[in-house]
Formats: C-alpha cells, sequence, structure tokens
C-alpha cells in the first residue's frame, strides 16, 4: 500500500515539475507549429520569430525584387537579371536599383558624357581617341581626349619630335615655321611640306579648282593636284623661267625666287635676283644675299624666294640669344622654308632635331628638321626628312636618290674620309660613297 502511495505522489510531483517548467518557458517553443505557418518553396519558416526565411533558422527575409536560392541559403537579385551593361564600358549592374553603375551596387551612374574607369570605380570625361586625330608622333589621351607629346601637351607653334631611343618625345618648334607655301598650297603641320588636300603636287601641277570653276576659288578639300596652266600667255624675261603652279616668272624655274622687273636672274647655283633700287650697293654693285637667298626688291631684305619670301633668321639667333649659325634657304617648287645648317659628319642640332641632307631642294643643302616619318633603312622614301632609325641611338638616315616625283631609299650617312669604319659592318658589310650634289665628305652606306 505504501509503494503504490509513494508511486503516485512521485508522477503528481513530476506533473507539477513540468507545470511549472512549461510556465516558465523553459521549453523549445516552435512558433510555425503553433501557429500553423506554412512558407511557399524554398522559403522555410524560422521557429524562433514564425517568419518565412531564406534559409529557415537564422536565415534572412528576401526583400522585393529578390527571390531565395536555396543552394546558397541567400536572396538573389532579380532586377539584374535581363540588364546587360556590356555597352557601358566598366559598369556592373547594381542589385538594388537594377541599373548599370561604375562599381555595381552602390556605384556611381555616369553621364552621357563621361565613362567609367573601373580601376578606381570613377566616371571621367568620355573621350574615344579612335575618333580623335593627333599629330605625328602625339597620342591620344584617354582620361582627357588631349593630344599629348610625351607627358607634355604641344602649342600650335610646336610639333612633336621623337628624342630619346627609349622612344620619349618632346615638343619642339613647328615644323611649319618659316616655311612658305606656293599658289593654294597649305603647309601640313605633321611633317612641314606644302600640300594640295592633303597631296604632294608634283613638279608642273598645281593646287586647283575642280574643271569648270572659271573663278578659281572654291574650298581647301575640293582642290587638287592638276597639270598647272598658270604660265598659258606668260612670257618671262631676264633669265626667268614660269612656274606652272602659280605662273610667276622665277630665278631657275619653279622653286626659284621671284625677280622684280628692274632686277637680273642669276642662275647660281643658286638662282639669285640682282639689281634694283633696293637691292644696289652705294658703289652700284648688286647686293649679295647669303644662303640661298636673295633681295627683296621691295624692301632690300635677304629673303628666302626674294620678292615676298621669307626672312632667315641671322647669326646669332632672330633674338639675339645663343649665337648660332644663320638658317638657310630650303626651296622646292611647292614651298620655302628657313633652316638652321648643319653637317650631317657632326650634327649639332637642337634636342628633338636632327641632321638632313636634301638632295631635292633647288640647292641642296643640309639642315636641321624634326623626323616626319620612321622609315628605316632600306625601306623607300618620299622626302629628305622621313628616314629615321631609334637603333643603335636616335638618328637621322638620308633619302638616297629623293627628287621630285621620284622616291629615295633610306641609307645611314657616313663620312667618306673615314671609309667602311663610318658604316656599320653588321649584320652585313658596307661602304660609304659620296652623296650626289653634296658637300665633300658628305657619305652614305651602301652594303
Amino acid at each position: 500500500m505504501r509503494l503504490w502511495k509513494n508511486v503516485v505522489l512521485a508522477a503528481l510531483a513530476a506533473s507539477v515539475t513540468g507545470v511549472v517548467t512549461a510556465s516558465c518557458g523553459g521549453g523549445s517553443r516552435n512558433v510555425c507549429v503553433d501557429r500553423n505557418i506554412q512558407c511557399e518553396a524554398p522559403l522555410a519558416c524560422d521557429p524562433g520569430d514564425g517568419q518565412c526565411k531564406c534559409g529557415g533558422r537564422g536565415g534572412v527575409v528576401c526583400g522585393e525584387g529578390f527571390v531565395c536560392d536555396p543552394v546558397a541559403n541567400t536572396c538573389q537579385s532579380t532586377r539584374c537579371a535581363r540588364v546587360d551593361c556590356s555597352d557601358k564600358f566598366g559598369t556592373s549592374c547594381d542589385v538594388l536599383d537594377g541599373k548599370c553603375k561604375c562599381g555595381g551596387t552602390g556605384g556611381l551612374s555616369c553621364a552621357d558624357n563621361e565613362q567609367c574607369n573601373p580601376l578606381t570605380k570613377t566616371c571621367a570625361p568620355s573621350i574615344d581617341c579612335r575618333a580623335r586625330g593627333c599629330n605625328r608622333n602625339e597620342s591620344c589621351d584617354q582620361g582627357t581626349g588631349r593630344c599629348l607629346c610625351g607627358s607634355g601637351t604641344c602649342t600650335t607653334l610646336q610639333s612633336c619630335s621623337v628624342t630619346g631611343s627609349d622612344g620619349s618625345r618632346m615638343c619642339v618648334a613647328n615644323v611649319c615655321k618659316g616655311v612658305a607655301c606656293t599658289g593654294a598650297n597649305v603647309c601640313d603641320v605633321g611633317d612641314g611640306f606644302c600640300k594640295c588636300n592633303g597631296v604632294v603636287c608634283q613638279s608642273g601641277e598645281a593646287c586647283a579648282c575642280p574643271p569648270g570653276n572659271d573663278a578659281g576659288s572654291c574650298a581647301a578639300g575640293e582642290r587638287s593636284c592638276r597639270a598647272g596652266t598658270a604660265c598659258l600667255g606668260v612670257t618671262c624675261q631676264n633669265g626667268t623661267t614660269c612656274d606652272p603652279v602659280d605662273g610667276a616668272c622665277k630665278c631657275g624655274g619653279p622653286g626659284g625666287p621671284v625677280c622684280a622687273a628692274n632686277q637680273i636672274c642669276s642662275l647660281g647655283p643658286p638662282p639669285k635676283c640682282q639689281g634694283g633700287v633696293q637691292c644696289t650697293q652705294p658703289d652700284g654693285g648688286p647686293r649679295s644675299c647669303p644662303s640661298g637667298t636673295s633681295c627683296d626688291p621691295e624692301d632690300g631684305a635677304c629673303k628666302c624666294g626674294g620678292r615676298g619670301g621669307v626672312a632667315c633668321a641671322p647669326a646669332g639667333g632672330a633674338d639675339g640669344g645663343t649665337p648660332e649659325a644663320a638658317e638657310v634657304c630650303v626651296q622646292n617648287p611647292n614651298q620655302q622654308a628657313c633652316r638652321r645648317p648643319c653637317d650631317i659628319r657632326s650634327p649639332d642640332c637642337p634636342t628633338g632635331t636632327f641632321c638632313y641632307f636634301d638632295s631635292s631642294a633647288t640647292t641642296p643643302v643640309a639642315y636641321c628638321a624634326a623626323p616626319t616619318d620612321m622609315r628605316v633603312e632600306p625601306l623607300d622614301c618620299n622626302s629628305a626628312t622621313a628616314c629615321f632609325s631609334m637603333s643603335p641611338a636616335p638618328r637621322s638616315l638620308h633619302c638616297n636618290g629623293l627628287a621630285l616625283g621620284q622616291k629615295g631609299l633610306c641609307r645611314a650617312y657616313c663620312d667618306v674620309v673615314a671609309g667602311p669604319a663610318g658604316c656599320l659592318q653588321v649584320p652585313v658589310a658596307q661602304r660609304c660613297l659620296q652623296i650626289t650634289g653634296a658637300p665633300t665628305g658628305y657619305g652614305y652606306c651602301l652594303p
């Protein structure tokens, strides 16, 4: 009897303990079960708070525009599902609003005139360098759209030139400085040559308007090189010859100086105009002009091209600065230009310029100029300054055989006195030959 009583008391005590424990919250309550909450797959009910979550207990509630990834137990945005950012360089879709942004979610929205830099995650001015034309040796900066020469920007009075064997570049005096073009030709700042709508006219050709344009006035883009007719009905005197480019009577023919009616043509070489009141010495003799220039009868000044030509800088520099040799006059049928003279055997040209002997000039001469191309030996060349090599160091090359209307071949310069020793003998042996029409000793290397 006593045993049965003890069993009953124990059971009663356990029952009371359970009730007390439950009422004190000590059990694991399942809100999902208590409230019979049903979640739509792949969401699962969190028994702690009864919310449908991605991942169930301890998971996350997916907001609007997001769906649950049951494998990763994370919410994935649906706003970027059909968004293509491939046409917006450097951007990716922002999962919060579905827009292409620089930096993706939380990034920046670039304006129409801006482009994303994916490295810095910032918007910068949008410049398409493929549609930007920079001058020779310059490169377009994608960030700013500026044409740079090395790290700087050249002014309209400068050109970009290669200065080091590592390809370094710097701004030098514009190749069109001191250049006077004949007829309707215009100096090209890229190479310093006078051209007609981008083309160098050959001897006897003029930069003319389309046939039928009797007025002779048209846009530069409509002009082309055509056989000159300006000499029809023109009679020249005093030893001058008519230039079909502009119809002017010139001493020495196309490319020579223009003489006044009271001057005479001295064919030289170089051809010069002499005489005239302004160009006569006190003793009655003609004024002698140096470096291929002729006296301009209108002001008595020695100019490249004579009457209406270009005044070359005298010795010492035009600004009276560091003493330099007087500029020389370089002429051909399309232009006259003043250049600093040099010796191809021991050049001392300013940085960024190199010494070239121009056999195509009316009076062949050597002068300092920036390279206008990177033609190496034995490639062909169509201008005296087109040949240039970076090996073994930056140096000019000679365009051998060049003449107006005729291409030459790039060859290394050498000193004839030095003979083969003045030429590289690898990979093939070479000899040093005298350049035709050049001062004695000016040579070129030939295998």
